[in-house]
């Protein structure tokens, strides 16, 4: 009996056909791939190694970027207070204040030395006058201890940037003012100080190239029955050298450093974690 072939039904040579194609197609696809495996792996080293030799380069270069705490004065330059005014415990005698000039006697590293020169309205010399003080801008004492609102800071400081003793106070902005005249890039401290038994505030001004102060002022509000006790205090520059000798410096912000080398982490951790998947990628066997 013969047996009728189904019309319909695939010969073998067909079915090879396809198998043959279809196993081109796979290997033409695996092919292709590989190619772009291969590529993407090529890529992600190379920025790999960009990435490790940025961070190098950055670590290196950070103590370039980092604060430096100069002097910006030389030896000769003043600057002389005026338009005193005080209320309150301890500072009700700013009012009779008629100058107070301070001279660079010295400056060693980071050291600079100031003679305090003054006197009251009536003529008298005031308390110190004719007297030296020692000021470390790096970490940030007066003849060796620690203190605070000083009458110069370093040289070129920026916005943020904290003022020595650490962990203190730093700036809160950066921004052009004008004294006697002069238009000049300026830092100023901005603190407010809060307790329990007591609120303060805080203004101070700096000219940023030199690092002198050129205004200051200040109100301290003490709890006490019936109300409370206040005290104040400012003073401006009147007079200075320091204008004629040092321009007025560019606002620059500080380099953010950190913020690179934790950018450039970052992106290290993401580039080998991608490497290290690619490579164990599961093939599939066909």
């Amino acid at each position: 009996m013969q047996i009728l072939r189904n019309p319909f039904s695939p010969s073998s040579h067909l079915l090879s056909t396809l198998r043959s194609k279809a196993d081109r197609i796979v290997n033409v696809t695996e092919t292709r791939s590989i190619i772009i495996e291969r590529y993407i792996l090529s890529n992600l080293k190379f920025l790999l190694s960009f990435t490790i030799v940025t961070i190098i380069l950055g670590a290196l270069a950070l103590p370039v970027f980092a604060i430096q705490y100069n002097p910006g004065v030389t030896v000769g330059q003043y600057v002389k207070y005026g338009n005193f005014v005080g209320s309150g415990p301890g500072y009700g005698s700013f009012s009779e204040f008629d100058f107070l000039t301070l001279q660079v006697e010295s400056v060693s590293g980071s050291k600079v030395t100031l003679l305090s020169t003054g006197q009251y309205s009536n003529g008298t010399a005031l308390p110190g006058n004719n007297t030296t003080d020692t000021w470390n801008l790096e970490a940030g004492t007066e003849n060796g201890t620690p203190s605070t609102q000083g009458p110069i800071i370093a040289t070129n400081l920026n916005q943020g940037d904290e003022i020595p003793p650490q962990n203190t106070f730093s700036i809160n902005q950066t921004v052009s003012k004008t004294y006697l005249g002069v238009t000049r890039s300026v830092n100023i401290l901005d603190v407010t100080i809060s307790s329990p038994g007591y609120n303060s505030t805080l203004y101070y001004v700096y000219d940023k190239l030199s690092g002198m102060l050129l205004e200051a002022s200040s109100t301290t509000s003490t709890q006490a029955d019936p109300l409370p006790i206040i005290s104040a205090y400012s003073y401006n520059i009147i007079e200075t050298n320091i204008f004629s000798s040092t321009g007025p410096s560019p606002t620059v912000p500080e380099f953010p450093s950190i913020i690179l080398l934790s950018t450039l982490t970052t992106i290290l951790v993401v580039t080998a974690s991608t490497i290290f998947l690619i490579k164990k990628k599961p093939k599939i066997n066909q």
